[in-house]
């Protein structure tokens, strides 16, 4: 990868990150926002349904909709140590041979990623410059459920992105957080055919889950 943001992503989420972690993911299960999402999604059954995760860090959720019946899961990631990490708990539960991988870019590998059932990205809205171009693409794979959690355009977001790149210009590592205004991430999906079915605000993040309507 030669963009400085997925040089910067490999900086900020290393193999010490990736297994602190895995290791907080086995001891207290997915984060609080990733268990909202997930809860969201399964709201539906997703017997038999494929999974594309973009930016899925150790596979919480990939790990949770294998064990409750998913058929396949995709993750496209741009740390190699988040892929070792999924890799590793994916041995462990059992469901290994159900999970493939890509490092890289979403938005560079788009054109060979193959559509999927459900899509998600957990927080990785937030740490892409090109919104638009993310949401396009990642939805243009969805065929019925879109899941995403992303910041809040908010007053303390920005404050607390601002400090945060702050800091990652100060240790030199490229990797940047961003506010992208909600309504332009609807407005995109609204386009492409999704509905909003669950909405939640809490704190500095903003938990969204659609589905394609249907013709």
């Amino acid at each position: 990868m030669s963009c400085s943001q997925c040089v910067g992503i490999e900086l900020r989420f290393d193999r010490k990150k990736a297994a602190q972690e895995l290791q907080d993911y086995r001891n207290n299960g997915p984060k609080n926002t990733t268990r909202r999402l997930i809860d969201a999604v399964m709201a539906e059954d997703v017997s038999e349904m494929t999974l594309l995760d973009i930016g899925g860090g150790v596979g919480a959720i990939q790990h949770e909709l294998l064990k409750a019946g998913a058929s396949s899961s995709i993750s496209v990631e741009a740390s190699q140590a988040y892929i070792k990490a999924a890799k590793l708990e994916g041995k462990r539960q059992g469901h290994a041979d159900r999970m493939s991988h890509c490092h890289g870019d979403f938005v560079d590998l788009a054109p060979d990623i193959p559509e999927c059932d459900i899509v998600t990205l957990d927080k990785v809205v937030c740490c892409y410059h090109d919104m638009r171009r993310l949401v396009e693409e990642s939805s243009a794979r969805a065929k019925r459920v879109y899941g995403l959690v992303y910041l809040r355009d908010h007053w303390y977001a920005r404050i607390w992105t601002a400090l945060d790149n702050f800091r990652n210009m100060l240790r030199r590592n490229p990797f940047r957080q961003f506010v992208h205004p909600p309504e332009e991430v609807e407005r995109i999906l609204r386009r492409k055919g999704f509905q909003k079915r669950f909405h939640h605000k809490a704190g500095t993040w903003l938990t969204v889950v659609y589905s394609r309507a249907l013709p």
